[in-house]
């Protein structure tokens, strides 16, 4: 199923644009899904 993708994205309070809105791999939410 793709994902629709939208121009701004909300992350760590702010609006950013989708394409920058990136995660390390380490995030811990990530693994564990909490």
């Amino acid at each position: 199923m793709p994902i629709t993708t939208t121009p701004k994205i909300w992350m760590n309070g702010n609006l950013v644009d989708w394409a920058d809105a990136k995660v390390h791999v380490l995030t811990h939410t990530l693994h564990y899904g909490t």
